[in-house]
This record gives C-alpha cells, structure tokens and sequence, in this order.
C-alpha cells in the first residue's frame, strides 16, 4: 500500500544545516573603508576629468575674446633703442644719439650674456626653471595655500619666468584665477615650441631695471658703463637684484622709508641687500663656488656717475643732421612697408635699430657754430632777422653738413629749412634748365651771340590794360636791355636770355628734363612755362636739398645722385632693412657738364658775375646765385672739387630781406664754408680731354680767324663746334644796340639775379 506523500517527506533523509561563519569585524571594516576609499577616488577622477574638460572649453571659448592661446617670441612687441652712428676722421664708429619713445632697450643675444648673470636671474627669479615645462607646480601650489592662510608671512609670487613673459606678450594681467589659467596653457605650449634660452634671452631683453632702462644690455650701461659681456657676479647680481621692485631696487633710486625698520634705506641700500641673496641663491645652487661667492659679497662694486654723458657720444651739435636723418629714414620706411608718417617714426624709434649715416663731424661741428654767430651773416643786428640753412654732399650725393636755421637749436622739433622748405630759387634755376638743356642738345655753343631784349610776344598788364616787356635785368644801377651777349650771360644773370632759351627750347621739354633729370619732386603741371623755368618763379619752389643735389653734374662729370644722409639702417636682428643704392643718373653728358663748369666759373671770375664775394684763394670754385621776386628768398650753390654745397636765406613768413644790412648770399656761403673749402687745396675738377678750347671772334661767335679784330677763350663739345669766322663783321645798328629800358614802366618790379 503507497504510502502518502506526507509521509514519503516525512521519510526523506533531511539536509545538515550550515552553520554561519562569524566575520572577522576589522576585516569587514577595513573592506567598507577601501570600498568606500575606491569610491571616493573614482568621484575625485571623474569629477576631476569633468572640470578639466569644462575649464578646458572654457578657455578655448574665452580665447576669442582675451587673444590666442597659442603665441610664439615673435609675438613679444619689444620696444628697442635705436642707434644713430657716424664714422669719425679715424674710421672709427661713433654715436651721434640713441633715440626711443617709450623704453631704453638695446638687444643682446643669449650668447652675449656671461653664464653667471643668467644664472643670478634664473636662480633668482624660478629656481626650477630648467626643470618645469613652463609652469613650477610647486611654487604655483604653495602661493595658492598663502593667498589663503597667510603661513609665509606675505603674498608669494608664483609665477615663473616663462609665465613672466607671456604676461608680457599678451598684456594679458588681470588678477582673476581664469587669467591665470590661461597663463598656465599658454606658457605649457610656449615651451613645447621654444628652448629655454630662447625664453630666457626674451626675458632678459625684456624686464624693467627702473627709469627708462628695459633689457639687460640698456641696465648694464646704464648702471656700470659697460657692454653685458664684461659684467662680474657682483654685478651681474645687482641687476638681478633691480627686477623684484625697478624703482626702488636701482641703486640710483632716491629711496624710501622701510615699511618693516621704519627707516629710510636709498635705493642703493636696497640693491645691496637683495644682491646678498640672490649671491647666496647662486651659491646654493652650486652655481658659484664658496671661494667666488665670498669674493663676490666683498667685492665693491663701482657703479657709473648718473650724471655723466656717455663718452662716446658726440656733442649736441649733431642734432640737426641727426633731425634729417630721422626724417629721411621716417620717409623710406613709409614707403618700404606703407606706413603712416606716425606709424613709421614708431617704428624707428621703437625698433632697435642701427642707422650709419653719411656725415662729416668736423664739418658739421664747424657749420653749426657759423649758424650759432650772427656775424656770419651781417654786421649789424636787427630786431627782425631773417633765417638761414645751408647743406653740403659729396659728388655721390652724401650729406656731409646740414643746418636748418639759424642759432642754437633748441627743439627736437625745429623746422629743418634745408630739407622741408621749399623755396623759389630765384636764378639758381638757370644752369638746370635754359642753359644746361641748351647745352646738353647742342642748341647752342659759348660764343652763341643773343640780343639782350625782352620776349617779342608782349604781356599785357592787368592793371594798365597795356602791352607791358618781360623780362626785366636789374644792375645796381638801373634796368637794363640792349647789346649783345653769348652764353656768358649767365655771369651776369640776365633774365632775357634764359627767357629766350625757353621759349625756343619749349617750356614742356625743359620741364620733363628737370623733373626726370635731376629728380625735382616739388614741380607742378603749371610750372612748365617760360618763367617758373627761366627765373624760378615755381609754383611750390624747390627744397636747398634739391637745389644743390641738382647742382652734383657740374662737377662729377654730369652724374646726379639721389641725396641720402645715411648708408644703411639694420634692424634687431641685424638684417639689413634699407640700403641706399648709389646708382647715378647721366643727366648730361660728361662734355656739358665740363662746359657748364666752366661757364659757371665765369660767375665767381668774371667781370660781372654775380658771385664774386664767393672767390676762394687757394681752390677753384664754380657757382651760381639766385634771388627772388621782392628780395624773398636769396640763394647760392656752389661747387668746389670735393663738394656742391648750397645757402639760402630769407623769412620764413616771405618778405623783403635788407639787403644793405645783410650780406649778399654768396658772401654768406662764404662765411659759413670758405675756410672748410680752402681746405681742399691743390685739387682741380675732373678734366674732359674731349671738349676743346678754342679762341672766337666776339663779333661773330664763330671760331677766330686771322681777321677777327678781337677774340676770346670759349669751350666747345666736340660736337658742336662753331665754323671759323669769314671776317664779314657786321657793325651793329644803333637801333639794335640802344638801351630800351626807358621804355618800360619801371614801377613794375623785376625778376632780380
């Protein structure tokens, strides 16, 4: 019989129960506490992953507004001294003046500064700076927990030299922790793209060391007159001392009362102490050893008198030449890299660079003190004088001297009036146009006979109604037309006959040959007529500078060369960024040029020329003077063998000048530059065996023959030579040799030599 199913559970053989194992307690609290620690850790990571990410986006998207994350050197806008140097009569380089707008800063590569002052700086400044990759975690840490508990006593800099120069770099200083993020990603990425010497000559290149002086190089001559290379430890220490406070750590600051003592330490006081530990720094870093530390603390160390001028500067004198160069280069470079004037004399003054320039120190010392002496230019002194300049180049267009005005020059911005006025050059116009054109194509020869008469097309007068002669001559005497002149003309400066020229030669040719020829900027469209060209009367007028650079083919052999006051400039980096190109232009032909000499001659020597308180004793000397209409303007360019040097004088708000109380403009040249030129004896212009001198008939103009009743030298090209005279001497008329001039109204005023 089955049994039920109770009862087959019932027999079943029953399970032994397990008993319960006992858990050893420190075991299990140990496990929650490394549970709950794992825990802990993975939060802190992903927590930690999760605001990195967001401070990550968060200074990418900042970025657009606060600059770019990523900056390299070139982006360290670094304002350098610039440097104007001379060579003196020794071929020795001499600074004629540092310029700078906003610091005193020369560069000096890394390899030029002593290990020992890096590492006064370095140890100084970041002590691991070798070893970080821009950022001392360490230092930054530990300036976080004293911001907020104070333990060291006062706020700690944790910036390090890498983060120093960024700041830089990117002006970026606002003291909120996001600047400082983007300080720490930036000097990381710096230093992946630069070694730490290339960071370190920035730097050093770049600090304060109080008043003006930024850079190492600018710091070392201005506290100890010397070259950084030349520095010891002892004061390669004191100017590390300087960057942790500029003005007061200078040891030339006047000082201030110690807010710790209470008392007042000078500047000095205050350098010697921060020397000792940045000595000591050095010595703990086992940069020094103990022997050059102890030397190093006992060590006194000189430093330059803050009242002394440089020795090697030249004297004040300069400045005028130094102004043109400055206003040269300003110039170039608005050209070269398409500048404002306002830009580009940024540029110069910010951009360290080295500028040589073209100038003659004695020369420019002599000049200078001729303008300082009022002498120079009368005998007596008036309430109203009238201003002056004067400037000298070689046949190779360099500026030797240059002055602007007269007396002292007590503004950096003084009107230059050699370089920036542009002035009439009255009859200094001629030999650059009627006569120079006329030569140049043969129109005319030295004997060419002219009828000293005015235009034959008449002028009506605008006030009369009436047909009214032009041109006028004028003599100390009276007004003057009637006879018979050749191309020596010119040693009287008759103004009919240059007329004359122009008006056959065509005021259009003329025009084109002074503005391509001798590269006049000045001349406007309306200036191609016959009296801007034949008497100077230009609408602008010209600049002396102009004037005189135009005058270089008398005597080099017809070459003209563009005018520069300087060689070359050269930048930071010691790339050469502007060089003058001497490369001539053949403005006349070396025949003309000869001729022209010596017709001009003809105004120091001759009879009548115009230019005969100019003569020198021991040197020969070609020129030209020139006045204006009403006496404005009074001009004289002369040529000696080694120079074409020009004056003008005159008001600068234009009227009469006294001529009886002032000399006449060729004295006045001679005043200022005969003794200088005299210098230059036994020297004689280039000859031109080509040209020939020959002897005319004065009657005729042709060559003379053994007929001709009287006779003259005349120089002719060999290309246009004149036929020899047949003896047919016509006598002149009466009628063509009166005077007319008592048939002209003589209220109308003349143009004047």
């Amino acid at each position: 019989m089955e049994k039920t199913s109770e009862a087959r559970y019932s027999d079943a053989p029953k399970k032994k129960k397990k008993k319960k194992r006992k858990v050893n307690p420190i075991k299990r609290t140990l496990v929650v506490i490394g549970t709950t620690m794992l825990s802990l850790f993975l939060i802190v990571i992903i927590t930690g992953s999760i605001i990195a990410a967001a401070l990550t986006v968060y200074v990418l998207q900042f970025a657009d507004q606060e600059g770019p994350l990523y900056i390299g050197l070139e982006d360290l806008d670094l304002d350098y001294t610039t440097f104007i140097y001379a060579y003196d009569k020794n071929d020795s380089l001499v600074e004629l003046q540092s310029i700078s707008r906003n610091a005193d800063r020369i560069p000096v590569s890394i390899e030029r500064i002593p290990q020992h002052v890096q590492d006064a700086f370095v140890y100084t400044e970041d002590e691991r700076f070798y070893e970080h990759a821009g950022v001392d975690w360490k230092r930054t840490f530990t300036a976080f927990l004293n911001d907020i508990l104070h333990f060291l006593g006062g706020r700690q800099g944790g910036s390090t030299i890498t983060q120093q120069l960024v700041k830089n770099v990117t002006g970026d200083d606002d003291a909120q922790w996001d600047r400082k993020m983007r300080e720490i990603f930036r000097s990381a990425q710096l230093e992946k793209y630069c070694t730490k010497s290339d960071i370190l000559e920035a730097y050093l290149n770049y600090i304060g060391f109080g008043g003006s002086a930024a850079g190492i190089q600018a710091a070392s001559l201005k506290y100890f007159g010397k070259d950084v290379s030349e520095l010891t430890i002892a004061e390669g220490a004191c100017l590390a001392a300087i960057p942790k406070n500029p003005e007061n750590y200078n040891p030339f600051a006047k000082g201030k009362i110690d807010e710790e003592t209470g008392e007042f330490k000078t500047g000095l006081e205050y350098n010697t102490e921060r020397k000792e530990t940045v000595l000591w720094q050095m010595y703990k870093n086992a940069c020094i050893s103990k022997k050059q530390y102890e030397e190093a603390l006992a060590e006194k160390v000189v430093f330059r008198d803050p009242n002394a001028k440089s020795e090697d500067k030249e004297d004040e004198s300069e400045s005028w030449f130094v102004e043109t160069v400055i206003y040269d280069v300003v110039s170039d470079f608005q050209d070269l890299y398409g500048l404002t004037q306002q830009e580009a004399s940024d540029k110069l003054y910010n951009g360290g660079y080295k500028i040589y320039t073209t100038v003659d120190l004695d020369m420019q010392k002599a000049v200078e003190e001729k303008y300082k002496d009022y002498s120079t230019f009368s005998q007596n002194v008036v309430s109203d004088p009238p201003q002056s300049a004067f400037i000298c180049m070689d046949y190779n267009g360099n500026i030797k001297a240059v002055v602007g005005a007269i007396g002292e020059r007590s503004r950096n911005n003084d009107w230059n009036n050699a370089t920036r006025s542009t002035r009439s050059p009255g009859s200094c116009i001629k030999p650059i146009t009627s006569y120079g054109y006329g030569m140049e194509y043969d129109f005319y020869t030295w004997s060419t006979i002219f009828i000293n008469k005015p235009l034959e097309n008449e002028i009506i007068d605008e006030n009369t109604g009436l047909p009214r002669k032009w041109p006028y001559n004028y003599n100390s005497k009276t007004w003057d037309y009637g006879g018979y002149f050749t191309f020596q003309a010119l040693q009287r400066s008759l103004n009919t006959i240059p007329a004359q020229l122009i008006e056959r030669e065509t005021p259009q040719a003329v025009f084109e040959f002074l503005q391509n020829r001798f590269q006049i900027t000045t001349l406007k469209a309306q200036d191609a007529d016959i009296a801007p060209l034949s008497v100077g009367a230009l609408t602008e007028g010209l600049t002396l500078r102009e004037l005189v650079a135009a005058y270089q083919v008398f005597g080099n052999g017809g070459k003209y060369y563009s005018p520069t006051s300087y060689t070359q400039v050269v930048d930071a980096s010691g790339k050469v960024v502007l060089q003058h190109k001497y490369t001539p232009i053949q403005s006349i032909s070396v025949e003309s040029a000869y001729v022209m000499n010596k017709l001009m001659q003809t105004v120091i020597e001759g009879p009548n020329g115009t230019g005969r308180a100019a003569k020198l004793i021991n040197t020969p000397l070609v020129g030209k003077t020139g006045t204006s209409q009403d006496w404005w303007d009074l001009s004289f360019v002369g040529c000696t063998p080694d120079y074409v040097s020009g004056v003008w004088y005159g008001y600068v708000n234009p009227k009469e000048v006294p001529t009886g109380t002032y000399y006449s403009s060729s004295q006045v040249w001679k005043n200022v530059f005969g003794d200088i030129a005299e210098a230059e004896e036994g020297k004689e212009f280039p000859d031109c065996p080509e040209v020939q001198e020959l002897y005319y008939c004065t009657q005729t103009g042709l060559i003379a023959s053994g007929t001709c009743p009287t006779g003259s030298i005349g120089y002719y090209k060999s290309t246009n030579i004149p036929d020899v005279c047949s003896g047919n001497h016509k006598k002149k008329s009466d009628e063509e040799d009166k005077s007319s001039a008592e048939a002209f109204d003589l209220s109308v005023l003349a143009i004047v030599p």
